[in-house]
């Protein structure tokens, strides 16, 4: 592709019309703001959405609401520049018309206007009253404000938000990892010792943590289907105060398995019947605990509970369902865990057979015997009105005050029921285990304190709306108003310069090294003038420029007369005075 040449052959080449309606052509408006004008667009949208996409959401989340602050001071930046070269096309304006006026303009008026044109900070040393420096002072206070403004517009706020999440967490249900074998038929027995260690750490776990997960997650988590052992209960509270006499027991608790087969009439070998603890002998030497391959254990106890002697009838059975709590860091506290029963099981079948401690019901022996241990035993006044807790672990992990003038009993006995069941099965992790999957699915509303961007939309979107007015005033200044001292457009004080020396040379005379100081300093009070040079005629073009003064009639030999006017519409200026025809033919 050819190179354009830019090299003019001829003076003539420059000569233009002046235009017939005194505008600045649209096409020099167009050219001279497009950049600046689609900038500012841009900005606006920018900004905007920036706004409207990351207000309120958590930092955390992506890059993009992370940084929007810096976005929006990118966005900032982009706005000032772009309302900057509007702005400061316009009051570049001002200064041709100022010096078309009478009696001219000082240079010091010229460059004050030059640098309130350029919005520049300088121009405050030589403050003015016209047109080109207010908008330049305006231009300057609004740009600069704009971002601040825009920024302050973002605060940083902490919130509490619910994420929901998925996690495993370790539940060996009723896994025969829990239980001892017996025989070579593999047929699933009693506890193991992790597993009563993990009774005895329930019950005096009541407002002891239990990790759930390592994960970090805090809220309501919720787990299940699950299969575990939940009891009911009826329960008779019955005024009375704490005895030592015989039949007043402040504890016992006893059980039989009511679905048991009757081999023995023998009390101490049927476990049809309540075992006995009515015997002083159980003080000492407890309740052996015998276990059935039964799907439900049927309670009796009675407890002292201060004020009342609560008498209860609980039945304790396989079950299946979900279960709840509300957890810190992953960690929650045992007495908060709640399971809600969806149903009760039977699992006799899995439990009756070889093989049964690999079996789905593994397990069920060994936490019916954890459960056992811990509760069944009893506990009595002695003769000095002093506490006996006999061999009862659950009277020792429980007991609130024993001393010689006071003795506090727990307030009921249902709940540390529950928390031992409940909470057994999710201590016992460290058994072996003989199958897999002990896992089950957690769903946590996971509580985070996030940090968030809460933005102002309306001192947002007020802001871009000025500066948008600002913008559009510029362009439609620009298309409408008349430019009587040129009628053209000039973008640049610089190549404004250049342009407008006149024929006999420049405008301030013996000027051409001296820098803008020294001529400020011994000529800035000189007065300019700017506009026709060299009078247009039908066949000759005129020319446009600054000049220290009218030449006098007849001051130089050979040199036309130069006058200081206006443009002529429809005249055209430039070249060398050259024949408009023969510049055409250029």
């Amino acid at each position: 592709m050819a190179q354009r040449n830019r090299v003019r052959q001829t003076t003539t080449a420059l000569f233009t019309q002046f235009p017939t309606n005194g505008r600045i052509p649209f096409k020099q408006v167009l050219q001279a703001t497009w950049v600046a004008t689609f900038a500012l667009f841009i900005g606006i949208c920018f900004v905007l959405v920036i706004v409207f996409s990351a207000d309120g959401k958590p930092t955390s989340s992506n890059k993009w609401y992370e940084y929007a602050p810096t976005f929006v001071a990118l966005g900032a930046v982009v706005l000032r520049g772009s309302v900057a070269a509007l702005l400061g096309i316009v009051a570049n304006e001002d200064p041709r018309v100022e010096t078309g006026g009478e009696g001219g303009i000082s240079l010091k008026r010229v460059e004050s206007l030059h640098l309130a044109s350029r919005l520049a900070v300088g121009m405050l040393a030589y403050p003015l009253f016209r047109v080109g420096w207010i908008i330049g002072f305006l231009g300057l206070a609004i740009t600069s404000a704009v971002q601040p403004v825009l920024q302050s517009a973002i605060a940083v706020r902490q919130e509490r938000q619910i994420i929901p999440m998925g996690l495993p967490i370790y539940h060996p249900q009723f896994n025969g990892s829990l239980a001892l074998s017996d025989s070579a038929a593999m047929y699933a027995a009693g506890p193991t010792t992790i597993s009563r260690r993990s009774a005895v750490a329930a019950l005096m776990g009541e407002k002891s943590g239990l990790r759930y997960t390592d994960a970090n997650v805090t809220g309501i988590a919720n787990f299940g289907p699950v299969k575990y052992l939940d009891v009911t209960c009826n329960i008779e509270a019955v005024p009375g105060n704490k005895s030592n006499l015989n039949g007043w027991d402040l504890y016992n608790f006893t059980y039989r398995y009511p679905d048991a087969e009757h081999f023995s009439d023998d009390p101490r070998y049927d476990l049809t019947q309540f075992r006995d603890v009515s015997n002083v002998s159980v003080l000492y030497d407890g309740v052996e605990i015998l276990l059935a391959a039964k799907s439900k254990v049927e309670v009796q106890a009675v407890m002292f509970n201060n004020t009342h002697y609560l008498r209860h009838l609980c039945m304790v059975q396989t079950a299946i369902g979900s279960c709840a709590a509300h957890i810190t860091a992953g960690i929650g506290s045992m007495g908060d865990l709640a399971c809600l029963r969806d149903q009760f099981i039977n699992v006799d079948s899995d439990l009756d057979k070889a093989l049964s401690f690999y079996g789905p019901a593994g397990g069920v022996q060994s936490l019916f015997g954890s459960f056992l241990e811990v509760f069944v035993g009893k506990a009595v006044l002695s003769i000095r009105n002093r506490f006996n807790s006999g061999q009862s672990l659950f009277m020792m992990g429980t007991m609130v005050a024993d001393t010689d003038k006071t003795l506090l009993m727990p307030s009921d006995l249902l709940s540390h029921m529950q928390r031992v069941l409940w909470v057994t099965p999710l201590l016992a992790k460290f058994g072996t285990p003989e199958q897999e999957a002990l896992n089950v699915t957690m769903s946590v509303l996971d509580e985070r304190n996030v940090v968030v961007y809460k933005i102002d939309k309306p001192r947002i979107i007020v802001t871009v709306a000025v500066l948008f007015i600002i913008g559009l005033g510029c362009l439609v200044n620009l298309s409408l108003c008349r430019s009587g001292a040129c009628g053209r457009l000039t973008r640049d004080s610089l190549v404004h310069s250049l342009t407008v020396a006149g024929p006999n040379g420049p405008a301030i005379k013996g000027a051409c090294l001296a820098s803008l100081d020294e001529i400020l300093d011994k000529a800035g009070d000189e007065k300019l003038k700017f506009g026709v040079l060299l009078e247009a005629t039908d066949s000759v073009s005129g020319h446009l420029g600054f000049a220290e003064q009218p030449l006098a009639p007849g001051s130089h030999g050979g040199t036309p007369v130069t006058t200081v006017g206006k443009p002529v519409p429809g005249r055209w200026y430039g070249g060398y005075g050259g024949l408009r025809k023969e510049a055409s033919s250029c």
